[in-house]
């Protein structure tokens, strides 16, 4: 009989020092990538020399923000700045400098501009379309 040695099965090369992917970086790493594929283009505030950025409201933040003030109930006029910043986002501060000290009336058409470009917010006439409506 032939001397057959048996080989010993090649052992993976296991860096123990390679750091291991939480599970929390993995599901934020993978939404910022869907997040990058999916966001529409920014609503341009021209009223700040250059103008704006407002993005879509698509942070954690924002979206339950606006989830909590837009409940389907009438909105408590000390939570409109709270909404409006919402909206806005980071480009809340440059936005806020330029409407603060304008009449009431120009905030409204405002809100519309934005919510018309991004189609997020629903139509109040629609209510009866979306669930629970």
């Amino acid at each position: 009989m032939a001397n057959s040695r048996r080989r010993k099965p090649r052992r993976k090369n296991t860096d123990t020092n390679a750091p291991v992917k939480s599970t929390w970086l993995q599901m934020r790493d993978e939404a910022r990538a869907t997040r990058q594929r999916k966001r529409k283009q920014p609503y341009m505030f021209d009223g700040t020399t250059p103008p704006t950025p407002v993005h879509e409201p698509d942070t954690v933040w924002q979206v339950l923000t606006l989830a909590a003030l837009l409940d389907g109930q009438d909105m408590p006029a000390g939570r409109i700045r709270e909404l409006f910043e919402a909206l806005c986002g980071d480009g809340f501060e440059a936005v806020w400098a330029v409407v603060k000290d304008e009449p009431a009336e120009v905030l409204w058409p405002l809100f519309d501009a934005i919510n018309t470009h991004f189609n997020a917010l629903p139509d109040p006439a629609q209510a009866g379309e979306l669930p629970g409506g």
